[in-house]
């Protein structure tokens, strides 16, 4: 695409986790292959996490670059390097973060007051920059890392009538009014700021506040996955939304989609050899994201549940160490698992390539946690999902794969937690082995049908990401009203 004659100057500014910083980067690469000047605003360790792949892109012409800041480690409490969510696991280092990070806000203001872009692409983690992009009379896009449609559910559920305030009981389902689907919830479902109003409520209503002054929301969907949640929310909240992704999608070759942001323990080429044994949508792949380590207990019941299913399998496993002691691996895992799933099941203990995993032919079913990302990656990779959600919005975006689209089956799980507690209430393998059963076993008709439901949708959202496509239009429109933007103001002046 040729290079436009004055490209904007365009800042990102992820939030410290994985599962926020890895899409807003993706997403910022589109606009760089447009020609247009992206910088990554973040700090040292988390800027070499993207050196790699800002290097190749500068290399091939793209304007993209990273400015960081100084983490503040010694003033926080913690070692030098420890500057995302990645393999954080407790609540004393996530608030340090969380901490170091607000103490990086005046620093990364004055170098935005001093060098100001034509845009600020912002994280909801930062809300300051609301403020701030009106002060200095620029646009501010915001980016949440889900859908639509949770943002939706997550509007209702903060309404003075909502349904979830008149049931009698955790576990009474209601049905959220106001929606272009029936959706039904439970109580326990829904995140404990929404049960009991704390102080993560008040920085939800500051999330809010900031979004309202915004511009418009970044998304990374594609608009025909959710087009009627789209227009409910803008009405509901009166401006712009872009959807722009799925983001993952920029990834072109295997090679690319085993290297994204984090090198994963497992290579390529192993991961290869595995699936390209295997008969088509005949391996399950289980991955519950990053953020959680499961106790032995609940590994226990889902190793016997997968192994009870028959089905082959990738598993990815958290917190657990490639050469450990057999006296502690019978702890997690059945005795004999890995011996008679030998060919059958592979074990990644650590960040595993999963779009790679997801891509391939072999692999017909996804358990996961429901994180937006992993959500999204398995629905444009056309494979139906076995919902287990866990914490954050992830029993919203559950109830747009299993009541919207119909291209789910829950696992059973029903309570939220916070990501530390996340397996404290443990299903069971029954459970496990019925749900696995239900989208990998061949010859059920409602399987079949979701999984041609599935394989559309995935379709879809290659579709939206080429030329002409949704997601594609999409950008160019946000890039021409940035332009109009710049000029007016350029004129203004």
């Amino acid at each position: 695409m040729e290079s436009p004659s004055r490209p904007l100057s365009l800042y990102f500014l992820p939030f410290l986790s994985p599962g926020h910083m890895i899409p807003l980067f993706e997403m910022s690469r589109l606009f760089s292959a447009r020609g247009h000047r992206v910088t990554i605003i973040t700090t040292p360790a988390n800027a070499q996490l993207l050196h790699t792949t800002i290097s190749k892109d500068s290399s091939s012409g793209h304007p993209i670059s990273a400015h960081t800041f100084p983490f503040p480690s010694k003033q926080v409490g913690l070692p030098d390097g420890i500057e995302n969510l990645f393999n954080v696991y407790d609540i004393d280092t996530a608030t340090k973060i969380h901490t170091g990070m607000h103490l990086l806000r005046e620093k990364i203001e004055q170098f935005i007051t001093a060098n100001p872009p034509d845009c600020i692409f912002s994280d909801m983690f930062h809300p300051w920059t609301a403020d701030l992009a009106i002060k200095l009379r620029i646009p501010r896009i915001v980016f949440h890392a889900t859908c639509i449609f949770a943002m939706s559910l997550k509007d209702s559920m903060r309404k003075p009538d909502s349904p979830h305030l008149s049931v009698q009981s955790d576990d009474e389902p209601f049905l959220i009014p106001g929606l272009p689907h029936p959706i039904t919830m439970t109580k326990s479902e829904l995140p404990d700021y929404v049960r009991t109003p704390n102080g993560y409520a008040q920085l939800m209503e500051q999330f809010r506040e900031a979004e309202l002054k915004s511009y418009g929301v970044l998304v990374n969907n594609f608009y025909e996955l959710e087009s009627d949640y789209c227009e409910h929310y803008k009405k509901t909240m009166g401006h712009k939304v872009f959807h722009v992704g799925p983001a993952a999608l920029i990834h072109r070759n295997a090679a690319e989609q085993a290297d994204r942001v984090h090198k994963a323990v497992v290579g390529e080429h192993e991961c290869l050899s595995f699936l390209n044994s295997k008969k088509p949508n005949s391996v399950l792949y289980v991955c519950f994201g990053s953020a959680c380590i499961f106790p032995n207990d609940q590994l226990m019941e889902l190793a016997s549940g997968i192994e009870a299913s028959g089905h082959q399998f990738i598993w990815v496993v958290f917190g657990k160490e490639e050469n450990e002691e057999e006296e502690e691996k019978n702890k997690w895992l059945p005795k004999g698992f890995e011996e008679r799933t030998k060919g059958k099941g592979m074990i990644i203990r650590g960040w595993a390539p999963q779009v790679l995993i997801l891509d391939h032919p072999s692999v017909g079913g996804f358990l996961t946690h429901c994180g937006w990302n992993s959500v999204i990656e398995g629905i444009s990779a056309g494979l139906p999902l076995i919902t287990w959600p866990l914490y954050a919005e992830h029993f919203y975006n559950e109830k747009l794969v299993t009541q919207a689209l119909g291209v789910g089956v829950e696992v059973g799980k029903k309570d939220w937690n916070l990501w530390i507690d996340a397996g404290k209430n443990v299903v069971r393998r029954e459970n496990i082995e019925a749900a696995v059963r239900r989208v990998m076993d061949s010859g059920d008709p409602a399987a079949e049908m979701m999984r041609e439901k599935a394989k559309m949708l995935g379709e879809m959202a290659h579709k939206a990401v080429k030329e002409g496509g949704s997601s594609h239009r999409n950008l160019t429109v946000l890039i021409e009203e940035l332009e109009q933007l710049r000029d007016q103001k350029v004129k203004g002046n």
